[in-house]
């Protein structure tokens, strides 16, 4: 265990070890076809969503060969249509962007899973423009309301969902779909992640900036990449001391806080798209977390991370090497 006092101070070693897939695109247990995302619970089970495949993928911690959770390509409750976003709850629910079908789905307590379930919808369910539709649907995000945001690529915006609710609500982008470069504009957002005080981060893509947004803002502050550093951003993650962590194509970069100009903390050749921490010990949210993306990291506790690597048909984990 890593002990720390700001994640200024964390280096990750700079060789990675595959914690899944053979890097040969394939469609057994131990293989993959375009791995877009993964989540992880408390017990540093990876549940991947593996999209060339049309499947959800379970990895037990240190297992190598995976359990379809989820597969067969459709829009049946326990079907899916290239998955993407993934993010998984303090109380183990997992949420999938499931996006050809172009909506959220969840899955209650996936972690006591060790075959196919069955999920429910919680947001969208139809292509297009509307409130109540979506149109490549990708990031997908949780609040400690159970509110569920979604980046709409397709739509240039980010939806908010309500509990139980069958329209979304704007929170960030134009409603009509317009895409352009503006404050109050994005360009196919991908990975979203939303903080404790409800603002909302956006791996604004096509823009190469991530964009900050806060709770009821009509517009955005670009909070990584005005200096053109981020070529194509497709994940982020913000740790408790407000640093920014971005997924680009060079690889993972770190944004401190008021500062817009990054530094490459670890370095990729091949085009990623999703990334978390994983930790180790209690954190600092209220019960313990596996995934940066809910609540509160900790991050003297952060162990690892850990890349869905498109080109590659694997994940990689790097661990920390040092804290300085």
């Amino acid at each position: 265990m890593v002990h720390s006092t700001h994640s200024s101070c964390l280096v990750w070693n700079q060789n990675p070890i595959t914690v899944a897939g053979n890097g040969t695109a394939g469609n057994s247990t131990r293989s993959f076809n375009g791995p877009w995302d993964l989540s992880i619970d408390t017990n540093l089970n990876l549940y991947v969503s593996d999209g060339g495949n049309n499947r959800i993928i379970k990895f037990s911690s240190g297992n190598l060969v995976g359990i379809p959770l989820i597969s067969g390509v459709g829009n049946g409750l326990s079907q899916v249509s290239n998955p993407s976003g993934s993010i998984m709850d303090a109380n183990g629910n997992l949420y999938i962007s499931d996006m050809l079908n172009n909506r959220i789905m969840k899955y209650a307590n996936i972690s006591s899973a060790s075959q196919s379930v069955i999920g429910q919808v919680v947001a969208g369910g139809s292509f297009g423009s509307n409130y109540n539709q979506q149109k490549t649907s990708w990031g997908v995000a949780v609040d400690a309301l159970g509110n569920v945001f979604v980046s709409d690529c397709g739509n240039n915006r980010v939806m908010k969902w309500a509990p139980r609710s069958t329209n979304g609500t704007l929170v960030a982008g134009i409603g009509n779909g317009t895409a352009g470069n503006g404050t109050n504009q994005l360009s196919c957002p991908l990975g979203i992640y939303v903080d404790q005080s409800m603002a909302l981060y956006i791996a604004d893509a096509f823009n190469g900036r991530i964009q900050k947004w806060l709770s009821g803002a009509s517009t955005g502050t670009t909070v990584g990449g005005a200096n053109g550093q981020l070529r194509f951003p497709t994940d982020v993650s913000v740790d408790n001391y407000g640093t920014i962590y971005a997924l680009s194509g060079g690889g993972l970069y770190r944004f401190y806080p008021g500062s817009t100009s990054g530094t490459i903390i670890i370095s990729s050749y091949t085009e990623s798209f999703g990334f978390k921490f994983d930790s180790v010990g209690t954190s600092r949210a209220s019960t313990p977390v596996a995934s940066s993306k809910v609540a509160s990291m900790a991050v003297p506790n952060v162990q690892g991370i850990l890349e869905a690597v498109l080109g590659n048909a694997r994940l990689r984990s790097l661990d920390l090497a040092t804290a300085h």
